[in-house]
């Protein structure tokens, strides 16, 4: 009879068990199930946020846009006025091309050489006019008309025969009123080593007094010269 009584026992502890367990589960699933759901809900939130903040830089990127773009037409209307109304003080005031000294500013002489009949050594070199006027043609020289720095350059260039080595020399000088003695300010050695063309260039930076003459000087050589340039600029 006890026996019968234990057997009968059995089955029902083993599925009382196998019950708590199920509940066990289905409590684990439930709470999976509603952090999912959490999870979903934050995630929402976010794109919600994201898309607000997005919304608002652009509406403040145009909102600057506009802006600008209102406040530089107001400068611009502005600026018009300005040009149709001038002040007195202003409409008073000399035109650049009527001021003489704003034309010597533009200094820039160039010239060309001449050809010489007689080529020896020891010669100024003669000059015509490309463009420009401040040249003392008696003297073959560029006439500074005002202080300031030039730019003063001479380029050569010299014909080389066959045979022997043949040297070249050449100064540029200047002279003033004010200090009649010339002297040379630039200068070069140079010759020719074998047949055919040969280019020679000077050019340098001078502050200069209104006044001074500068010319070319050949010492030697000059026989080679077939043509050369002269001038000065304000720099």
């Amino acid at each position: 009879m006890g026996e019968k009584l234990f057997r009968q026992t059995l089955p029902t502890e083993a599925v009382c068990g196998d019950a708590i367990i199920d509940m066990g589960q289905d409590k684990s699933v439930l709470i999976l199930i509603q952090h999912c759901r959490d999870m979903k809900q934050q995630e929402t939130r976010l794109r919600l946020v994201t898309l607000l903040l997005l919304l608002s830089c652009t509406a403040l990127f145009i909102f600057t846009i506009c802006a600008n773009l209102w406040q530089h037409g107001n400068s611009g209307s502005s600026g018009q006025e300005c040009a149709v109304e001038p002040s007195p003080a202003y409409s008073k005031q000399e035109s650049p091309t009527a001021n003489p000294q704003t034309n010597t500013q533009k200094l820039h002489i160039d010239l060309t050489s001449l050809g010489a009949a007689n080529k020896t050594d020891g010669l100024y070199m003669k000059w015509h006019v490309n463009f420009g006027d401040q040249d003392n043609k008696e003297k073959s020289a560029i006439v500074i008309p005002e202080d300031g720095f030039y730019f003063v350059y001479v380029s050569i260039a010299l014909s080389c025969n066959e045979g022997d080595f043949n040297r070249f020399y050449v100064e540029l000088r200047n002279w003033n009123e004010a200090y009649p003695s010339t002297r040379p300010v630039m200068k070069t050695w140079d010759g020719c080593t074998s047949e055919g063309a040969k280019s020679v260039f000077l050019g340098q930076l001078f502050e200069l007094s209104k006044g001074d003459n500068l010319s070319v000087w050949i010492g030697e050589g000059y026989e080679l010269i077939s043509t050369s340039s002269f001038g000065a600029y304000l720099a």
